[in-house]
């Protein structure tokens, strides 16, 4: 008999410990946490019907988890459960998984008002956090992206960084301009990792002192709404909406944030209402006059 425990065992030891670290304690963290408790080390996987699936998302609602925290969990259920059917572990048909439906994106952005105080905050701890920061405003990149920059990645003319191995898996070039590139020239090292912390080592976390400035600023104290709260990925949502409301067109911000498809972009086209009535201005000069009698 195939249990819930010897399912994860397998997966634990053949999937998830070829991720990064952070996936291996959060998944984990989640299976033993929310998905054993529920089931029970020596329960049969086959018997995982379409009921068990939806009486444990009704338990894990009751706990008070979010949805987004409820979705992760059932992800993980079923990508534990189609490994040990496709290992042969199973051979009963698998469940479906009815995920809930919530929007969670997060649609924050800082002033430029805002942006300058939190790196006059950062600046007051060293340099390091206020460099990655300022990079992030001006290039969108994620803080993995930042940390797993290398020397190399910087195009031979200074002027473009090659981003790669992605969270989309799609490597891309983005351009700098003066103040990104003179980021990137202050920690420029001769090999290795462009950002090192304390200890000469790759950062891998957006760590306290990044925290502590945003608390210092009161970034976060008006809300609790997760979506309006101040992270670090509030900088990249800062850099794509900075340049819609620019006039960047949305294809162009999707470029240079990386994103799989357009529609990803498309939660900050509303910063850009005039656009739209620009656009069809323009076909007054393209239209020839006819006179009506």
């Amino acid at each position: 008999m195939t249990t819930v425990s010897s399912i994860w065992t397998n997966y634990e030891n053949l999937i998830l410990s070829t991720t990064n670290p952070k996936s291996i304690i959060t998944e984990t963290g989640r299976w033993n946490h929310h998905i054993l408790p529920y089931f029970g080390p020596d329960y049969p996987a086959e018997n995982i019907t379409n009921l068990e699936i939806l009486k444990f998302r009704t338990r894990l609602a009751k706990k008070g988890l979010s949805p987004q925290t409820i979705k992760h969990c059932l992800s993980l259920l079923r990508r534990v459960l189609n490994r040990a059917h496709h290992w042969g572990f199973i051979s009963t048909t698998l469940p479906n998984f009815e995920m809930p439906k919530f929007d969670n994106k997060r649609i924050r952005f800082l002033t430029q008002e805002e942006a300058k105080t939190l790196l006059i905050e950062l600046s007051l701890t060293g340099t390091i956090w206020h460099d990655i920061s300022l990079l992030a405003l001006h290039t969108g990149l994620r803080a993995g992206e930042i940390f797993k920059l290398q020397s190399c990645h910087v195009d031979n003319s200074g002027n473009y960084l090659h981003i790669l191995d992605t969270k989309t898996s799609n490597n891309r070039t983005i351009p700098l301009n003066d103040t990104a590139l003179a980021v990137i020239k202050r920690n420029l090292r001769s090999r290795g990792s462009i950002f090192r912390d304390r200890n000469n080592k790759q950062f891998r976390y957006v760590g306290r002192v990044f925290r502590r400035a945003v608390n210092e600023c009161q970034l976060n104290s008006n809300t609790r709404d997760r979506r309006q709260l101040v992270v670090f990925h509030t900088l990249r949502h800062t850099f794509a909406s900075w340049l819609v409301q620019a006039g960047t067109p949305i294809t162009v911000v999707s470029q240079l944030l990386g994103h799989k498809n357009i529609q990803m972009t498309m939660r900050y086209a509303h910063l850009a209402p005039s656009q739209g009535a620009l656009a069809v201005k323009e076909l007054d000069q393209l239209t020839p006059s006819v006179n009506i009698r």
